[in-house]
């Protein structure tokens, strides 16, 4: 019952949500939509766009609903052929891949074979002191072999020790995860609220992921726990006795363990190559050069709604009033308005440039635009190369005209842009727009946000109240959002002058509040906060990977140097200097690595070779490829397996020969 003014128009509460009921995604009000944005006429250029959402009846399933919505769609592109003529297909899809497209899938696939390849170098860790402790019980197990113990007793016993250190791992795992879990869902919930997750999306741990996680545990534990078990339970009691209780192992038994220690650094390799390349696509983005200062200007959001601007006249002439107290105001260098939102998403399409014929669609270009006012490219920092900026007189009712940037001169026109025309098109080659002669070539600045587009960084810059895309309007064309960029005057900080600009703003329409009031650089952040999350999330697998593969090898190199004390005492005994020894555990262990290191190198590879094309997609600026990742990994793998390596390897260096000739 209460009264409440929206976005210029005033109404009435008529209900209120339950608490932390958001939904789509974290609204906090809803209004009526064609309160907001009536009805208009099919060719109007100020339609908006709506998304559908519908429950399906019982019964129906998505596809019949898609057949359904297919009909509805053919039957107003055959009525309604000027601006349905390609729509012809509907789609129905469930609502949460609105919110989770192939991007996210693609990433949370990965960071789950991630997961899976940490899991495998766990369990190889644990197969291998499986079979360490199973040497050192070899005269036990014989013992007990003796006395009547069955070989299916022994591997019980054994896997039943596997299985209770694996509880106690996946009890404190669990633990750890809720505290963890916690954390994750605050993280991804905070911050800007427009970039944020939807606020039903969240991470729990419910009884489907504690019983993949249990599952996983007691897998784990007996695939490791198994293959030791067995080898261990089938050695002969006679040959166990005689050797003393020495703990000697079989040949196939220091096979296998050496065999899966170059499985570990396969999979560390591979993990870690992963890792640095998600990495450095995710750090690519965070310091992308835009060739303008991303934190020396200010941006802010405005929204000309329909009930106190109706039409584009007015807002029109809010535009051409706020402009001019802007200029007006001392403490701003430069100022310009903008369509762009956020100074990240602008606009693209395909163009046609005069002269040059179009056999088939794919033949034209996509390129950048922006819509914007006399001042814009000062505010950026652009210098002109030839002709001039754009004025305020420029208007598609005098002369459609444009400026473009020096790629675009470049590519287009081999540098000798000025003069020349161009038009935008639909990509099938319905709707053209008028042809626009080029004034002005200036330097580039990127004009789209940190996110992999399908344009080659060619754009060109419109008058604000220009169409930019479709035929040339009779009467100009202001439209409903705009954003003010400020450069300020005399090295001030940017956002101290928020408060200056709202006051201008106040100025001309005390009603109209701001939003996204900040620098460039604050809004690509909050676009790229949750990257910074999986950055995180990446480094840390890859951490992990090598620090248990280092552990793993120093494990099997120190149980080997041990087992082989008698050996290297009889070595020395008979004339073996220490430089000989080291070189001989070392080359065992240098085998491992480098035979590891190569074939995960190339397994890598070839997984990337294989899927180049979806991979170059998911990446930003980054070819799975490049051989720089897995040169470094090559060198971090080596040098931690080495640093692993030596330590036991010095130590075989320092057996007493009578201690050694003792024991035996």
């Amino acid at each position: 019952g209460k009264s409440i003014r929206v976005n210029g128009r005033a109404g009435t509460i008529v209900g209120i949500m339950p608490p932390k009921f958001q939904f789509p995604a974290n609204e906090d009000l809803w209004i009526p939509v064609n309160a907001e944005f009536p009805v208009r006429p099919r060719n109007d250029r100020g339609v908006n766009f709506i998304s559908v959402i519908a429950r399906l009846k019982p019964g129906v399933s998505a596809q019949q609903a898609e057949a359904d919505l297919s009909a509805i769609a053919k039957g107003f592109a055959e009525q309604f052929p000027d601006t349905n003529k390609q729509f012809t297909k509907g789609y129905v899809r469930p609502l949460i891949a609105a919110f989770t497209g192939g991007n996210l899938n693609g990433l949370l696939y990965t960071m789950l074979g991630l997961c899976v390849g940490v899991l495998l170098i766990a369990c190889i860790n644990v197969m291998n002191m499986q079979f360490a402790r199973a040497a050192l019980r070899s005269k036990e197990l014989a013992v007990r072999s003796s006395l009547g113990a069955t070989r299916i007793r022994l591997v019980r016993q054994m896997l039943t020790e596997s299985l209770l250190i694996a509880a106690l791992g996946a009890t404190l795992g669990i633990g750890i995860a809720f505290w963890t879990t916690d954390y994750l869902n605050l993280y991804v919930h905070s911050g800007d609220q427009n970039t944020r997750i939807p606020s039903w999306m969240t991470f729990d741990l419910d009884v489907m992921v504690l019983s993949v996680v249990v599952g996983a545990a007691i897998f784990s534990a007996l695939v490791s726990g198994f293959v030791p078990a067995w080898m261990s339970s089938r050695a002969s009691a006679i040959d166990a006795l005689k050797e003393g209780g020495r703990g000697n192992t079989s040949r196939a038994v220091n096979a296998i363990t050496r065999g899966l220690v170059v499985f570990q650094i396969l999979i560390t390799c591979a993990l870690l190559v992963s890792s640095v390349v998600m990495v450095r696509s995710i750090i690519k983005q965070q310091t992308l050069d835009y060739g303008y200062d991303t934190q020396g200007i200010l941006g802010a959001r405005m929204g000309l709604m329909e009930g106190d601007y109706p039409d584009s006249a007015r807002r029109q002439l809010f535009y051409e009033r706020l402009l001019r107290e802007l200029r007006a105001s001392p403490q701003f260098e430069a100022v310009a308005l903008t369509y762009r939102f956020r100074m990240v998403f602008s606009g693209n399409g395909p163009i046609e440039i005069e002269g040059k014929s179009y056999k088939q669609d794919s033949d034209r270009t996509t390129s950048e635009f922006e819509n914007v006012t006399a001042g814009y490219h000062e505010v950026l920092g652009q210098k002109v190369i030839e002709g001039r900026y754009l004025a305020d007189e420029d208007s598609d009712q005098k002369l459609p005209v444009a400026v473009v940037n020096a790629s675009f001169a470049k590519k287009h026109f081999n540098g000798q842009a000025l003069g020349r025309r161009f038009r935008t098109i639909n990509q099938n080659g319905t709707q053209p727009g008028p042809w626009r002669q080029v004034i002005g070539v200036v330097t580039d600045v990127r004009m789209a946000g940190p996110f992999n587009n399908n344009t080659d960084g060619t754009g060109f810059y419109v008058p604000l109240f220009s169409t930019a895309f479709g035929p040339a309007a009779d009467t100009p064309q202001a439209q409903q959002f705009g954003t003010a960029v400020i450069r300020p005057r005399g090295g001030q900080r940017p956002e101290a002058l928020a408060a200056a600009l709202q006051a201008i703003v106040s100025k001309v329409d005390p009603n109209l509040p701001l939003y996204f009031v900040g620098t460039p650089k604050v809004a690509m952040d909050s676009f790229l906060a949750q990257l910074r999350l999986t950055a995180v999330m990446f480094t840390t697998f890859g951490v992990i990977a090598i620090v248990l593969a280092s552990v793993g090898l120093y494990g099997v190199m120190s149980f080997s140097v041990n087992q082989r004390n008698q050996e290297f005492g009889v070595r020395m005994a008979l004339g073996a200097d220490a430089a000989r020894i080291l070189r001989m555990v070392l080359g065992q262990g240098a085998w491992q690595l480098g035979l590891g290191l190569g074939l995960g190198v190339l397994a890598t590879a070839g997984v990337a070779w294989g899927f180049s094309g979806p991979l170059t997609n998911f990446l930003f600026q980054t070819n799975p490829l490049d051989p720089l990742p897995y040169l470094g990994v090559i060198a971090l793998v080596s040098l931690v397996s080495l640093a692993a390596i030596l330590i036991p390897a010095r130590r075989a260096t320092r057996v007493d020969p009578m201690v050694a000739l003792r024991a035996q």
